[in-house]
C-alpha cells in the first residue's frame, strides 16, 4: 500500500512534468528530460527510451541515462519482439520483472556488451492514440529494492504524457527541417547557373548539408566509371592532404556498397556493420552514419555520406529521407555545374554542346495510344535554345512542352539544358497541371537567367476525356484544327515570360480534343521567318493555310511540309533563329 502523501507527491510530480514536457518542442532536449523524470520518479539507477523506426521493423535507443547509458545507446537497436523492449513493443503490454535474469525474454547479451548488471526492470509501451511509437524502460530500483505495481502505474501515467510530447516534438522537428530543406534546395537552385568550380561547389554544399542535418563530418564522392571507383570531391573530418589519395572501389566499404546498390543506407552502429572497414587508414569518429547515392536519370554521379550527429544521438529514418531528398537535388546541381564548366566557346566544346542538346531534344517519340506525333527541329547554329518534351503521365494523359530560350547558339542551349534538367525533377502532380508547371519553372529560374528569358507552351492531353488542358508563358499560340467543323482555333491564354518576374500566375484553360483533331505547336523561328529583303514574312495566317493544306498527311509529313512551305514562301532556306515544330493528332 502506497502512503497517501507519497502518492499525492508522485501524481503532482507527473502533473508538473507534463507541463514541462509539453512546453518543450525540441526533440533532443525533450528525450533526456523524459528519461531523467522517469528515472527520478521511480527512484531508479538507469533508464532508456526506444523509438519505433518509421518502417515499424525495429526499435532504436535514442536516449539512455545512468551507468553505462552511453554504451546502451551505442548498441541500442532491437528488432520488434527481441528482448524486453521488443516484446513490449510487439505485444503492446507493460511488464515488470523483479528478477530480470529469471525471465527468458530478457536478453542477457546486453549486459555482457555494456558491462551493466540488470537486476529488475519495468517497461511500458508509448502510445499516441492506438499507435505505438516506442517503449520506456526503467532499470534497477535504488537501494536493492524491486519495482511494484505502483511503479508501473506511475510510469504508465508518465508514458502517456511523454508519448504526446514526443509526437508533438517530432511534428515540430519535421516541419522545421522541411522549412530548412526548402531553403537549402532554393540555394541549390541558385547554384545551377553558378560559375563556381566543381570543388568549390562541393565544399560549399557539404558545409550546408552538415549544418542542415546537424552533423559534424561527411564526404561527397564523385564516381569514376572508367576505374569503377569513387574519389573525394569534398570532405570534412579527413586531413586535407589525404583527400586526393583516397580511392574507394565500387562495392567496397560503406560508400562502395551504396554506389553499387544505389540505395539509401542508415547504419546506427558502425562497429557492428560488416561493410565498415575497421582497418581503414582514415576513419571518422562516428557510431552512426547515413548515406545516399547521387543519381541523375539512372546515371551514378557519386555518393554522399554524413556521420556524427552534433547531439551524439544516432541518425534515424527521417534523417535518411531528408538526405535522400537533398541527394536528388544535389545530383541535378552537380550535373548542371558540370555542364557549365565543360561547355565553352570552342569547336570541340560546341560538339559537346550538340551532344548535350541531343539528350534534351527527344531522339525518338514515345508510343502513345490514340495519339500520333511528328516533329521538326532545326537549330540556328550548331546548338540552339529551342526544345520540346513529351511526358507520359499515365495510360490516358500525356504532357507536351515546347519552349524557346531568347537568343540562340551556345548560351541559349546551356539554359535550355538547365531548364530541361529542372523539369526532369517535377513530380507527377506538377506535370499534370500546366499552371503549376509554369509557376514552378518560373520560381526556379527567376533571377538566374543572366538577361535571358523563356517563352513556352505546355498542355496535357487526356485521351479518355478527349480533352486538352493548357497554359501559355508568352509563347506563340498553338493552332488546333477541329475536324468536326473544319476550323482552326488558336489556343490563347494569358501568361508572361518565364524567368523575369517573380511569383507569376499562369492562366489555365481547357478544351476538347476529339478524334481527327490536330494540334500544331511551333516557335517563332517559323512565324518570324522572312525573305532576304524582308518584303515577305511567314505569319500565323500562312501557317494556318499550310496546316489546312497538309491535313490529309501524317503528322511527320505535315511537320515537314509546314517547314517546307515556310522556306518556299520566303524563298530563303536559311533561318534566322532556331525552328521547332510539333504536330499532334488524335487518332
Amino acid at each position: 500500500m502506497v502512503p497517501v502523501d507519497l502518492e499525492f507527491q508522485k501524481l503532482k510530480s507527473i502533473l508538473n512534468t507534463s507541463t514541462i514536457l509539453n512546453a518543450n518542442l525540441d526533440l533532443y532536449q525533450l528525450l533526456p528530460l523524459i528519461m531523467l523524470y522517469s528515472k527520478d520518479l521511480l527512484e531508479a539507477e538507469a533508464s532508456s527510451l526506444f523509438l519505433l523506426d518509421e518502417t515499424g521493423e525495429f526499435l532504436y535507443c535514442e536516449v539512455a541515462l545512468g551507468e553505462k547509458g552511453e554504451i546502451i545507446q551505442k548498441y541500442g537497436r532491437l528488432d520488434v519482439g527481441q528482448g524486453i523492449a521488443g516484446w513490449v513493443a510487439k505485444e503492446k503490454k507493460p511488464i515488470i520483472l523483479e528478477d530480470a535474469y529469471s525471465d527468458p525474454r530478457f536478453n542477457q547479451a546486453w549486459d555482457q556488451k555494456t558491462g551493466y548488471r540488470t537486476r529488475s526492470l519495468v517497461c511500458v509501451p508509448l502510445f499516441v492514440e492506438d499507435k505505438i511509437i516506442g517503449t520506456l524502460e526503467i532499470l534497477n530500483k535504488t537501494r536493492e529494492r524491486s519495482f511494484d505495481s505502483s511503479d508501473l502505474h506511475y510510469l504508465t501515467s508518465l508514458s502517456e504524457v511523454a508519448a504526446i510530447a514526443i509526437q508533438n516534438a517530432k511534428i515540430h522537428d519535421n516541419l522545421k527541417k522541411r522549412i530548412l530543406e526548402l531553403s537549402l534546395l532554393y540555394e541549390f537552385e541558385k547554384l545551377i547557373v553558378s560559375e563556381k568550380s566543381i570543388h568549390e561547389l562541393g565544399s560549399w554544399v557539404l558545409e550546408k548539408i552538415l549544418a542542415f542535418l546537424e552533423a559534424k563530418t561527411g564526404t561527397i564522392y564523385l564516381a569514376d566509371h572508367t576505374n569503377r571507383s569513387l574519389r573525394i570531391l569534398a570532405a570534412k573530418g579527413i586531413p586535407k592532404e589525404a583527400l586526393h589519395s583516397i580511392v574507394v572501389p565500387f562495392g567496397e566499404g560503406i560508400a562502395g556498397w551504396v554506389a553499387v546498390e544505389r540505395k539509401n543506407l542508415l547504419i546506427q552502429n558502425l562497429e557492428e556493420d560488416k561493410r565498415y572497414d575497421q582497418n581503414a587508414k582514415y576513419k571518422f569518429e562516428a557510431n552512426s552514419l547515413i548515406s545516399s547515392p547521387l543519381l541523375y536519370r539512372d546515371e551514378l554521379l557519386g555518393v554522399i555520406s554524413v556521420n556524427s550527429k552534433n547531439s551524439g544521438f544516432a541518425f534515424h529514418q527521417n534523417d535518411l529521407e531528408m538526405l535522400g531528398a537533398i541527394a536528388n537535388r544535389l545530383s541535378v546541381t552537380i550535373k548542371n555545374a558540370d555542364l557549365f564548366h565543360r561547355v565553352v566557346d570552342s569547336d570541340r566544346e560546341l560538339q559537346r554542346a550538340r551532344e548535350v542538346m541531343s539528350k534534351v531534344i527527344p531522339t525518338a517519340i514515345p508510343y502513345i495510344k490514340d495519339l500520333e506525333i511528328g516533329a521538326e527541329h532545326i537549330p540556328y547554329s550548331n546548338v540552339g535554345g529551342d526544345f520540346y518534351g513529351v511526358f507520359k503521365l499515365d495510360t490516358e494523359r500525356t504532357g507536351f512542352l515546347i519552349a524557346d530560350v531568347s537568343g540562340h547558339g551556345l548560351s541559349a542551349s546551356v539554359i535550355a539544358a538547365v531548364i530541361n534538367t529542372i523539369v526532369s525533377t517535377f513530380d507527377k502532380e506538377t506535370l499534370s497541371s500546366p499552371s503549376k508547371f509554369f509557376t514552378g519553372l518560373n520560381h526556379a529560374l527567376n533571377n538566374k537567367m543572366a538577361g535571358n528569358f523563356v517563352t513556352a507552351f505546355y498542355c496535357v492531353i487526356d485521351t479518355a476525356k478527349n480533352s486538352i488542358l493548357y497554359s501559355n508563358a508568352g509563347h506563340n499560340h498553338p493552332l488546333l484544327f477541329k475536324r468536326s467543323t473544319e476550323t482552326i482555333i488558336p489556343l490563347e491564354t494569358k501568361g508572361k515570360l518565364i524567368g523575369v518576374i517573380p511569383d507569376l500566375f499562369f492562366e489555365e484553360n481547357t478544351g476538347s480534343f476529339q478524334s481527327g483533331d490536330r494540334l500544331v505547336l511551333y516557335t517563332d523561328g517559323i512565324s518570324e521567318h522572312s525573305s532576304e529583303d524582308r518584303s515577305r514574312r511567314y505569319s500565323e495566317e500562312a501557317i494556318s493555310l499550310s496546316v489546312r493544306k497538309s491535313i490529309s498527311k501524317t503528322c511527320k509529313e505535315a511537320a515537314a511540309q509546314i517547314v517546307g512551305d515556310c522556306v518556299e514562301y520566303c524563298n530563303r532556306p536559311k533561318f534566322d533563329d532556331d525552328v521547332t515544330l510539333l504536330v499532334v493528332d488524335r487518332k
